[in-house]
């Protein structure tokens, strides 16, 4: 228990390393070396060692170097691959004010996946209250994917112009068809200006959480709340949602609450007179990938708050961004992997699954025809969503065109047919439909580009031992594996470590550990492990020069000659002092094209 005798090895520091990059906890590393060890006797080290290494070794990054270190981050993934993006806005006394990024992986995904994106800024993940901003999608699976990632100071029309623009210039300047983003005015406005054609969406879930908080002060506010959400979900036509609406308000004595009469919200935003851009009947003729809320963006907050705090640095964070597109990269990977072992025919396995979904709720309609006239049919559907309540919807069908249409909007929004529909066809007795209706979105059938592109993720920087430690280790695994099936392949592999033991040993001895560097020989790595002599600390003031032996035994006879003691005289009647020059050693830098700033624009690109 004694601090001297306590020491980390280089494989437990290893592996306190690459459990940190992991994001696995202290305790949960220490422990894991308990099990292994058999006990806690049987280390010679305790927790508390296992976090002051994590804290002095692993995350020591000082907010001066911050800023450095994510920027060479950025500079290591563009020389890596040429089509990793990246742009930075600086304040005056160059600290970052805004930060975006994006891998090749992401740039090639948008390709297919950059119809509806997603974005969040409810997330502070940094020590310097950055705001953390993602682009995210919908790929074939239905499962989130990453389109770019930004940092920002503050939320201002400014900043987020900044960043559409930038992010527009990395996707080769083509806009989504819609765009998906928390309740804000000022991102709404930034909108607005750099993606005119682009269809803006509120998420519904933030506006729906807050009925709750704004109705709790009412009696029988859950009835309230319940009546609320039907009328927003269950408005099938733009002109029955306002007839709907009103009559809320008259029925629970509502019409002079303010929040729900005239619904001025935070941001300055009218609710109500926005009720376009997040009421789902105003929105559902367009496609959304099956997107009505944030909750894709929120799932990759989700990654980051296993693994970053708001102590965490900028390189903790860009670590973690690598981690995350490594997961979704995987996930993909397992989902693609999988659809070659199931029986359908087009959709990916998830969206095969929706599609049986829709022809299970067939049993619960029934189907009733109103009008039909050359060939185009309308039909009422009764849809039991409980044992009281009824949905009605009305279904028309061409059987010219072999056109279906749901007033639900099921497949203009998602992609794939409703149940009321399919409960047409069927009662139509069509027994295959246009390949329209199959979007190659989902398809499992299409070969897509950024599969074969790996997503970025930065090589640590280790030490040449660390290396060479890491390396001996992955070899030995594999001895160690085909040795342990016998006592005899141990016995054998026993016998080996001791004889290269004993060899190592004697090479130690015989040459103490001395070499030579010469330019036939020297290369980088070589280079990189010189280390500088021990600093020796003298008496008095250093001298410059050190002279001859035979000048030392000049010096010394002269010394012997003097006998008076000049006691009363200040031999030293000035201070000297001395200035020691000291070498800078000029790092090699990566010779990059960088965006000169206009008049006004202080920022920097690549």
């Amino acid at each position: 228990m004694l601090k001297q005798h306590r020491e980390l090895s280089m494989s437990i520091r290893r592996t306190i390393e690459n459990n940190e990059k992991a994001g696995i906890r202290p305790s949960k590393t220490y422990q894991s070396f308990v099990a292994a060890a058999g006990g806690h006797r049987e280390l010679n080290f305790i927790e508390k060692d296992v976090r002051n290494y994590i804290t002095r070794e692993v995350r020591n990054v000082s907010e001066q170097e911050d800023a450095k270190e994510f920027g060479k981050y950025l500079l290591r993934m563009k020389e890596k691959n040429q089509n990793f993006f990246f742009e930075l806005e600086l304040e005056e006394d160059q600290s970052i004010k805004l930060a975006f990024w994006a891998d090749a992986r992401s740039r090639a995904a948008f390709e297919y996946f950059g119809d509806v994106i997603s974005f969040d800024t409810t997330y502070n993940t940094n020590r310097y209250n950055l705001v953390c901003g993602s682009f995210v999608g919908a790929n074939h699976h239905g499962q989130s994917t990453l389109l770019g990632c930004s940092l920002m100071k503050n939320k201002e029309i400014e900043s987020f112009k900044w960043l559409f623009e930038c992010w527009l210039r990395c996707m080769g300047g083509n806009a989504p068809k819609g765009f998906l983003t928390d309740q804000c005015a000022s991102m709404k406005r930034a909108l607005e200006a750099c993606m005119p054609t682009t269809i803006y969406r509120w998420c519904i879930w933030h506006i729906m959480k807050k009925i709750p908080s704004k109705l709790n002060g009412y009696k029988g506010h859950a009835d309230i709340e319940q009546e609320m959400s039907q009328v927003v979900w269950n408005s099938h036509r733009k002109d029955s949602f306002d007839r709907n609406w009103n009559d809320f308000l008259l029925n629970f004595g509502l019409v002079d609450n303010k929040w729900l009469s005239v619904c001025v919200w935070v941001y300055s935003v009218d609710l109500y007179e926005d009720h376009h851009i997040w009421v789902p009947i105003y929105l559902d003729h367009h496609f959304w990938a099956g997107m009505r809320n944030t909750q894709m963006s929120e799932s990759i907050h989700s990654f980051f708050n296993k693994f970053i705090t708001r102590n965490s640095s900028l390189i903790q964070f860009v670590k973690q961004y690598d981690n995350c597109l490594g997961s979704r990269e995987q996930a993909e990977r397992e989902s693609d992997a999988a659809d070659f072992h199931t029986f359908q025919d087009v959709y990916t396995h998830q969206k095969f699954r929706e599609v049986q979904a829709q022809f299970r709720g067939k049993a619960n309609c029934i189907t009733r025809l109103t009008n039909s006239a050359l060939g185009y049919s309308v039909y009422e559907l009764g849809e039991q969503v409980s044992s009281s309540i009824f949905n009605k919807f009305v279904v028309t069908y061409d059987s010219v065109a072999a056109e279906v249409k749901c007033q639900c909007l099921l497949f203009e929004s998602r992609g794939i047919l409703c149940r009321h529909a399919l409960s047409v066809l069927s009662f139509e007795q069509v027994s295959q439909v246009l390949p329209r209706y199959i979007l190659e979105r989902w398809s499992k059938k299409v070969k897509r580009r950024h599969t074969h592109i790996k997503s970025s993720h930065d090589e640590p920087l280790l030490e040449p031992r660390s290396k060479r430690f890491d390396q001996l280790v992955f070899r030995s695994q594999n001895i160690c594996e085909f040795a342990s099936e016998s006592e005899e392949l141990t016995a054998i592999l026993h016998r080996a470590y001791d004889n290269v033991m004993a060899e190592m040993e004697s090479l130690k001895a015989k040459r103490k550990w001395t070499s030579s560097l010469s330019h036939e020989d020297a290369n980088l790595e070589s280079v990189n492990e010189l280390q500088s002599p021990p600093r020796i600390r003298t008496r008095g003031r250093p001298k410059n020069r050190l002279g001859s032996k035979l000048d030392k035994q000049i010096a010394n006879a002269t010394k012997k000659k003097k006998t008076k003691v000049l006691s009363e005289i200040n031999l030293f009647d000035a201070a000297s002092v001395v200035h020691s020059n000291s070498s800078q050693y000029q790092r090699h830098v990566m010779n990059y094209q960088f965006r000169v700033p206009g008049a006004g624009d202080n920022s920097l690109g690549v």
